[in-house]
């Protein structure tokens, strides 16, 4: 990540510690501003638009609202430009550190501010929005952008919800009833017949394992397109564990590798790049459920 910066402060020790924080080729120093700081807000605003810095460093005055109004004059014009007010006295009051991050400011710095801190300050501004208006304007576009998102975010469950009928609806039709060969294993002789039994109302042909060596048997007799597989197994195993001996040997044809879970929180590692598991849903436990269940197993037909 690179950055230019301008630092316009009239505390010399702070300008130049800071300057040191930024020495090592990976920021760009831009020339001092000609208008000394505190000078007129329109004449400084103007010469900082001239230089386009991405971040500005800018001495904090609270009288007559000048640094904010150096800020709102350069953002109203150039939204990327981020602003960190520096506090070299440390003494400005609650008020208007408020109104200062109100109106976008970034950070504060004072005198005591680590290399590390101010760093990460920049970071923050140049990796993201360099900062969002709270003005009128801002609050209703915010509000439309979210009203907007809401209304697709409801017309995508409700077609999810419409797809997910079909999918079922397709399997259940007597017409598209050729083998769909699937293999569940689990150690649980509730949850394989569970499974073998809702699976079958959707005309799939379903084997079950409650070992990995059996599933390892059938997997090469049968040639299931589908596995779904518990998370966890006998002896220590794993759904990931049998996935990868499946998935990474040449025996076994293609096939569409599910691992079945209760725990939410081990879908992220599951999923994991490189595990060669292509889904992990939530064991069904209810009719929304099952409908979604049967439609991502249903996925491994047409891979």
């Amino acid at each position: 990540m690179s950055a230019t910066i301008l630092l316009h402060l009239s505390d010399a020790p702070l300008k130049e510690k800071l300057e040191g924080f930024l020495d090592g080729g990976k920021y760009t120093l831009l020339p001092p501003l000609q208008t000394p700081p505190g000078g007129p807000d329109a004449a400084t605003a103007a010469e900082i638009l001239a230089s386009r810095p991405d971040v500005v460093v800018l001495d904090y005055i609270a009288e007559d609202a000048w640094s904010v109004k150096v800020l709102q004059e350069v953002t109203d014009e150039r939204r990327a430009t981020g602003f960190i007010f520096a506090d070299a006295a440390g003494g400005t009051d609650l008020e208007n550190l408020t109104m200062a991050f109100n109106e976008g400011a970034a950070a504060f710095v004072r005198p005591d501010v680590q290399k590390a801190a101010f760093l990460n300050m920049i970071a923050r501004i140049c990796e993201g929005p360099a900062r969002i208006r709270h003005s009128r304007d801002g609050y209703r576009q915010l509000e439309e952008d979210l009203q907007s998102t809401g209304q697709a975010l409801s017309k995508a469950k409700t077609l999810l919800a419409a797809a997910q009928k079909l999918v079922g609806y397709l399997l259940a039709t007597p017409v598209n009833a050729q083998p769909r060969r699937a293999l569940v294993l689990s150690d649980s002789s509730y949850q394989r017949e569970m499974l073998k039994k809702l699976m079958e109302d959707f005309n799939f042909q379903v084997l079950t394992a409650s070992g990995v060596d059996e599933a390892v048997n059938l997997a090469l007799a049968e040639k299931p397109r589908i596995i779904i597989s518990d998370y966890a197994l006998e002896d220590g195993r794993t759904g990931v564990d049998f996935c990868q001996e499946m998935k990474f040997n040449r025996k076994f044809q293609p096939l569409y590798f599910v691992v079945c879970t209760a725990g939410l929180d081990k879908l992220p590692a599951i999923m994991a790049p490189g595990n060669g598991v292509d889904d992990c849903i939530l064991k069904p436990s209810s009719d929304s459920s099952t409908a979604e269940f049967i439609s991502r197993v249903a996925l491994g037909l047409i891979f």
